[in-house]
């Protein structure tokens, strides 16, 4: 009886594991207009925060790659510039 309970658990985690590497495969890039939206909010935010120039950049990309992991999109790894 043990065994069947051990063998279901195993079976139930090992389906939810694989369902989970599914999900992180579906995940797209934002569109442009939506990491520049980011980039204006996390802008704003880091000054209300006062953050200093010299880690600025990092500062912004934590932010927006924040956001985006909130919104399921992929993560960027360089700050876009504003044009």
């Amino acid at each position: 009886m043990k065994k069947i309970i051990l063998s279901l658990a195993l079976l139930a985690l090992t389906a939810n594991f694989a369902n989970a590497e599914e999900d992180n495969s579906e995940l797209q890039d934002a569109p442009v207009d939506t990491v520049m939206e980011f980039l204006s909010y996390c802008t704003e935010n880091a000054a209300e925060d006062s953050v200093v120039e010299v880690e600025m950049n990092k500062y912004l990309l934590v932010c927006i790659n924040e956001e985006l992991t909130d919104s399921y999109f992929n993560t960027i790894s360089v700050v876009p510039t504003q044009e």
